[in-house]
């Protein structure tokens, strides 16, 4: 039985792309250092139920699921530790990497740009060298539409041309991946994530943010007079392409936008929540911040045959999940 490792598994797609692993019968383990850039007891949460008990956790420790048995370890760490990574590679026998670890966070990134240099860049450095020496047969490597620049409205203008460190920062490790492949021989997948949402989301993600204000009755702050345009894919999709592409393993090397292919307006996005919690937002125009893109849109030319979840589909099946609409 092949064995993932799926680093940041306790995140938003690293929770359920793990449930989708674990019921497809690989073996997963997962290392996280449950970083505090959000709520952590969210993390805690997506954990538990994966039989994964909080109250245990120990730097390096090992827990075992309680719901599938030997089949799912997490392991409380960091991947910048070299020492702790190689160990997991050569211990744990690891076929396949699915890497979503990283600092996240366009706006907050020039604050502590070491930081984001360090987790984003260097501790990718040790999952690549890990990948090579242990002969890994699929390396899947979740990047950022941060990487783009502002994109025309009608899509056909695009550059790689990052305008936050953050998209800075996963810019450089996808340089780093492509020079892996081609020198290492190293088979490495490269999705480029649009806007994700769905059931366990971010709490800083704008969709999780727009419903808890419209809920609670507090302000949506919206840049650029709401003339902000997002490319939503719903976690299930996300998941299921995530799935399938570590299945399809590259002769070498492969990068693909993974979105839906649909820009949406916010200010739409916002009627749309407005309609299904039947209350009215309460919204405010505030300054454009240097770091946020205003279009962005998915090229997803491979993935034309697969059917995406619509924004309405998407948003009525999250409210599902979270309140009764």
């Amino acid at each position: 039985m092949s064995t993932v490792l799926v680093t940041g598994g306790a995140g938003f797609i690293g929770y359920h792309l793990t449930q989708k692993l674990v019921q497809n019968n690989f073996n997963v383990i997962i290392i996280d250092n449950l970083d505090d850039f959000y709520d952590v007891d969210l993390k805690i949460k997506r954990l538990s139920l994966l039989g994964i008990d909080g109250s245990k956790f120990g730097f390096e420790k090992r827990l075992e699921s309680t719901i599938y048995n030997n089949r799912l370890i997490f392991i409380k760490g960091d991947i910048c530790d070299k020492n702790l990574v190689d160990s997991i590679f050569q211990e744990d026998k690891i076929t396949y990497v699915v890497h979503l670890a990283a600092k996240s966070g366009s706006r907050n990134s020039f604050q502590n740009p070491q930081l984001y240099v360090r987790n984003n860049v260097e501790g990718f450095i040790n999952i690549l060298q890990a990948s090579v020496n242990n002969k890994v047969e699929h390396l899947l490597f979740t990047s950022s539409s941060s990487v783009y620049g502002n994109m025309s409205l009608d899509n056909t203008e695009r550059k790689i041309e990052p305008i936050s460190l953050y998209g800075a920062t996963k810019r450089a490790a996808e340089v780093l991946a492509e020079t892996y492949s081609k020198s290492e021989h190293l088979s490495i997948t490269i999705t480029r994530l649009f806007s994700v949402y769905g059931p366990l989301g971010r709490p800083d993600g704008l969709i999780w943010k727009c419903i808890e204000s419209i809920k609670k009755e507090q302000t949506i702050e919206l840049y650029n007079n709401g003339n902000m345009w997002r490319d939503f894919i719903y976690i299930d999709d996300v998941v299921e392409v995530l799935f399938r592409k570590l299945l399809t393993v590259p002769e070498y090397f492969e990068v693909f936008d993974l979105g839906t292919g649909e820009a949406h307006q916010i200010t739409k996005v916002v009627q749309i929540l407005e309609q299904f919690l039947k209350k009215k937002a309460k919204t405010e125009f505030v300054p454009m911040h240097s770091s946020e893109l205003v279009f962005s849109k998915a090229l997803n030319q491979s993935l034309s045959s697969f059917k995406f979840h619509n924004i309405k589909d998407g948003l009525k099946k999250l409210l599902k999940e979270i309140t009764p609409i």
